[in-house]
């Protein structure tokens, strides 16, 4: 589904900053139209002159302005943004609005501007460093199965259903998340199922989101190219339960940071679940009672406040018995009843990307695709991907380039201790060395000659499921869903299931 441009009816700009501590006076003007990008400005619209990591909003406000804007915002905190404001208001002439803590609340005032769409909306939020996009896809599903209209946002894009368009962050910027917002009020949904990002919670992009649920699947170390330490990233996540009204909180108690979590809340709406099923049941509302492997996936026994829950599904892996656990939490959270539950929860199906197998003839190696990117993603891949293979385990993996380097070493651990073969390729080098990354990666062997090495990533698939025999599994991780290759600053089409069906294509 396509997102369209607001429609709205011009907005007084007094409504819109009203209680916040505006510098100049507002004008009596009306906004039609509220972007943060330049080049989406039109006649009537509202810029909002952002900090950004790499760009200031603000040097693109004479853009805007030229292209209809009829007001500017910018941080009056920002002492870059304060020096321009002068030189630039003998430029252009518009409305310069200087507001404390722009970034803070700029996602509020984008919600005003869509008439606060969340109200009207349950929206389930998932953060955790990995089984984000897995989460919020198996409650998405589970909830349509039983008749309601369900959107998500996420990794794998956002829409309504099973109808995604394609997204460019995991949490999109605050005024492309409230214009979703606004389109699905206006599609009549009931509930929003989104992934929370770190990036987007520590850059405010959710303020103005009216969050009912907040799901932790777990904390691991990811994106410390980003946030200075795991102390900053956890209290990062932790924003979403501790900034939102919350009617409840799921948490995942197997985790350390999600019995911190619980420790802290010890009051109001909980949901702690359990894939351990501990000696001592007290304290877990949600729990694993039993779990068997089967052909087409895992069966599932689950004890919940409302009655046990049998899940019989597609999913692969000891992570998706977390998945989902996380999943039928949130269900119980929302006060569904059990009968509506075990409806829909019965028959979950796989996830784009995620342990998503592909098979050929008989005569060859089965492919896994998977997006696992950090150690414990690997090693939970991997560790599940034992269970299907009676041959040797292939790894084919690399690491993202201009991104968290000190995580290198230990995926390449990971393959080495729970792989019988380690094929290291390219990920997504960017602008990086693709031999520095792979050094990196080898560094965290104990013996590196025992990993190949081809650094075409096509290449280096075809080459696995060549060399594999029938019995063998061959895990291609890292990008999952991804339909592009990133090398240097340039976006090329990719896919690591198109390379594995063709290659199946051609061979049979």
């Amino acid at each position: 589904m396509m997102m369209s441009r607001s429609q709205n009816a011009g907005k007084p700009l007094a409504g819109l900053l009203k209680g916040y501590n505006t510098i100049e006076p507002v004008p009596d003007i009306d906004i039609v139209d509220i972007t943060s990008n330049s080049r989406t400005a039109r006649r009537g619209s509202l810029f909002i002159a952002l900090r950004g990591i790499n760009s200031q909003g603000i040097d693109f406000a004479i853009d805007a302005v030229k292209s209809g804007a009829v007001a500017v915002i910018y941080d009056s905190e920002d002492e870059y943004c304060v020096r321009r404001i002068p030189l630039l208001g003998k430029q252009v002439q518009t409305s310069w609005i200087g507001i404390k803590s722009l970034d803070r609340i700029n996602g509020e005032i984008v919600s005003r501007f869509y008439g606060e769409p969340g109200r009207y909306l349950k929206i389930i939020g998932i953060t955790g460093t990995d089984g984000k996009t897995s989460v919020t896809h198996l409650i998405t599903q589970a909830l349509t199965r039983i008749g309601k209209s369900v959107a998500s946002i996420g990794t794998l894009g956002y829409g309504i259903g099973n109808k995604f368009d394609t997204a460019t962050h995991t949490t999109p910027d605050a005024v492309t998340l409230q214009s979703y917002l606004h389109e699905f009020h206006e599609q009549k949904c009931d509930y929003v199922i989104m992934e929370v990002s770190s990036h987007s919670l520590q850059q405010y992009r959710v303020s103005g989101c009216q969050f009912d649920i907040a799901v932790l699947t777990n904390l691991g170390r990811d994106h410390l190219d980003y946030h200075q330490d795991m102390e900053q990233y956890a209290a990062t996540k932790g924003r979403l339960f501790r900034d939102f009204d919350l009617s409840a909180r799921v948490l995942n108690i197997d985790d350390a940071f999600g019995r911190q979590l619980a420790n802290e809340f010890k009051s109001g709406g909980k949901i702690r679940y359990s894939a351990l099923a501990p000696k001592e049941k007290q304290g877990v509302e949600v729990y694993l009672l039993n779990s068997e492997i089967t052909e087409q996936g895992l069966d599932l026994d689950v004890a919940t406040p409302i009655g046990e829950i049998h899940a019989s599904t597609a999913l692969m892996g000891q992570f998706n018995i977390d998945n989902t656990l996380a999943c039928i939490s949130s269900l119980v959270a929302l006060g569904l009843e059990q009968a509506e539950i075990q409806l829909a929860v019965t028959g979950l199906q796989a996830i784009p990307g995620r342990m998503e197998k592909i098979t050929g003839d008989s005569s060859r190696a089965t492919a896994v695709i998977d997006f696992a990117h950090t150690e414990q993603a690997l090693r939970a891949c991997l560790t599940a991907s034992r269970e299907y293979t009676s041959g040797q385990l292939w790894c084919v993996f690399g690491c993202g380039g201009d991104r968290d380097q000190g995580k290198r070493q230990g995926m390449g651990r990971a393959a080495e201790e729970l792989a019988d073969r380690i094929i290291i390729t390219d990920d997504n080098p960017r602008t990086e060395d693709p031999e520095r990354i792979v050094s990196d990666i080898r560094e965290g062997l104990a013996n590196p000659k025992n990993s190949c090495v081809v650094h075409n990533r096509q290449a280096a698939i075809e080459y696995a499921l060549t060399e594999a025999k029938s019995g063998d599994l061959v895990v291609i991780a890292g990008k999952g869903h991804e339909q592009e290759q990133i090398i240097g600053h340039e976006r090329y089409p990719f896919s690591d299931r198109h390379v594995v069906q063709r290659f199946i294509q051609a061979k049979t």
